[in-house]
């Protein structure tokens, strides 16, 4: 496939999923996750700072990695717009993100809401990455 990738945009999707994760995991949903997760605030206070340099550096990593791939996703099928971003990052979500995360804590034996929780933020990030990924295209275009 001969596509171009806008890296100024695969970028900006993951630092704003970065940010989303930030607010949705330390504002939102902080002490619903630590309670299904068993992580206590001791714990969490205990790590180090190479641990949460790791942790977040490797957080935006995958983000980034997701959204490039997503780029791909978008050309094969041909979104163009708002909506199909939208449908493309939902249907990605459905069948590789939520899919995961339901499979792996039925057998870990964690909550359902745990699943709800964290599927969830993904939801939320890969619809609004994928919006940033069309925009930052479209506007790109527009400009050559």
């Amino acid at each position: 496939m001969d596509i171009k990738i806008n890296y100024v945009a695969v970028a900006v999707a993951a630092v704003v999923m970065w940010i989303i994760g930030a607010v949705w995991y330390g504002v939102l949903f902080s002490a619903q996750w630590m309670k299904y997760t068993g992580i206590t605030e001791e714990m969490a206070k205990g790590m180090s700072g190479l641990d949460n340099a790791i942790m977040m550096g490797g957080s935006l990593v995958g983000a980034f990695v997701m959204f490039y791939v997503q780029t791909y996703i978008h050309h094969a099928f041909q979104v163009k717009d708002v909506k199909g971003a939208a449908q493309a990052a939902v249907w990605s979500w459905i069948g590789f993100v939520a899919m995961v995360h339901l499979v792996n804590n039925l057998y870990q034996g964690r909550s359902f809401m745990l699943t709800m929780i964290d599927s969830g933020y993904w939801l939320v990030s890969m619809i609004i990455g994928g919006i940033i990924l069309v925009k930052m295209q479209k506007k790109e275009a527009a400009a050559n």
